[in-house]
C-alpha cells in the first residue's frame, strides 16, 4: 500500500439511512395537496370545506413546531 493511500482517511462505504418522515410531514403534504385544489374566485360548498381543512391544518403545523 502506498504512502498516499494509508494518509488519506477511510472513504465511507454507504450513505446515512433516509430521515423517517415525521407526523408533522404528513400534515404539511396533505396542506399543500389541498392548496393545490383550492380555486380562488370559485365559492362553492367543496371550496369552503377545503379552505376550512387547509386552516385546521395550519393551525397544527404550527401548534408542532411551538413545542
Amino acid at each position: 500500500m502506498p504512502w498516499a493511500d494509508r494518509s488519506l482517511p477511510p472513504e465511507r462505504d454507504d450513505d446515512p439511512p433516509p430521515d423517517l418522515p415525521t407526523p408533522l410531514d404528513a400534515l404539511e403534504a396533505e396542506r399543500r395537496d389541498l392548496i393545490s385544489q383550492v380555486r380562488r374566485g370559485v365559492h362553492s360548498k367543496r371550496q369552503r370545506q377545503i379552505l376550512k381543512r387547509v386552516a385546521a391544518l395550519t393551525l397544527s403545523i404550527l401548534a408542532g413546531k411551538g413545542r
